[in-house]
């Protein structure tokens, strides 16, 4: 066998032990936006600072690992089934009979060694200050308008220049969501973003330099 098709070979091993596994872990991601995920981890410089807020059962995170060529990934939830109206009741019905932070560690825990990664439980707003020098900021907590802003104003400012901000379950025609309200009202407005690409509903910018 050459080279090549040695390199290819474990090149397609490995791609089909990421995506049957991120297809296994529960969570709301299309294939459209764990690729975005990978993609935009992919452009990462090494030792990089990802946050992710909102992990759920680590669906995001896992796609977020097999991109970063070297790197630690911050996640940030409650894990608790807690969430605004309209989605605790989703929660509380799919959080399933394990603890959320044990189903969230055993889902992530054949992830690449390439990726360091931080489990923080609590709110973001426990959280506030204590991570800094983002590379990559990954909005996906409380969809409220209230509960979005308050996760982009408090930490879209520690991204460095050149930095991506994602933000997930973005729609157009949806303005009581927090993550189309604070995209069209605070994100697109500033001049500190630049829009990057749509991966269906993940929406991604990058700050300027």
């Amino acid at each position: 066998m050459s080279v090549f098709s040695s390199i290819l070979k474990k090149f397609f091993k490995t791609e089909t032990i990421y995506f049957s596994h991120y297809l296994s872990i529960d969570g709301w991601l299309t294939e459209q936006e764990a690729k975005g995920l990978k993609e935009v981890a992919a452009l990462l410089p090494k030792k990089s600072v990802v946050v992710e807020i909102g992990s759920w059962k680590g669906k995001s995170t896992w796609c977020i690992a097999h991109g970063l060529k070297k790197g630690t990934i911050n996640c940030i939830d409650p894990f608790n089934a807690a969430g605004e109206e309209g989605s605790k009741e989703l929660y509380k019905k799919t959080q399933g009979e394990t603890s959320l932070i044990e189903q969230f560690r055993n889902n992530i825990k054949d992830a690449p060694a390439s990726a360091t990664i931080k489990t923080h439980q609590g709110y973001s707003s426990d959280f506030i200050g204590s991570i800094h020098q983002i590379d990559f900021l990954f909005i996906d907590g409380d969809h409220s308008i209230e509960g979005c802003k308050f996760d982009f104003e408090n930490f879209a400012h520690e991204l460095k220049p050149g930095g991506f901000l994602a933000f997930h379950d973005y729609y157009p025609d949806r303005h009581e969501l927090g993550p189309t309200w604070v995209i069209d009202e605070l994100v697109r407005k500033s001049d500190q973003f630049t829009h990057v690409k749509d991966y269906d509903s993940l929406c991604v910018f990058r700050k300027n330099s």
